[in-house]
């Protein structure tokens, strides 16, 4: 998957958290347009990175355990083939490179 597009729904999934208005899994799944699998995989995902995320069945809602907030950013820098080069990551296009830096939490 597409590194911005996959922060881009981490954001949205967390905001949708927050606002307390995810619904039931089936119902997240189409907010965010992914297979109900795909949405599981997400909140694991998150999980794993510490998340402290969970699922209500009463309320049929996703919330936070504990008071947290997920912050995603990210940027994009263009750089040159000798930096490229010195740089252990990232990945070339023909001439040019891009270099994804995340930064989360």
């Amino acid at each position: 998957m597409n590194a911005i597009k996959y922060l881009d729904r981490l954001k949205q999934i967390n905001e949708l958290i927050k606002n307390q208005s995810t619904g039931t899994p089936k119902e997240l799944s189409q907010k965010l347009s992914i297979s109900e699998s795909h949405l599981y995989r997400c909140i694991n995902e998150m999980k794993e990175m510490g998340v402290p995320v969970d699922y209500c069945r009463r309320s049929s809602c996703y919330y936070y355990t504990t008071e947290f907030d997920l912050k995603v950013s990210y940027s994009i820098q263009l750089i040159s083939e000798k930096e490229c080069r010195k740089i252990s990551g990232g990945f070339s296009m023909k001439k040019s490179s891009l270099l994804f830096y995340e930064s989360g939490r």
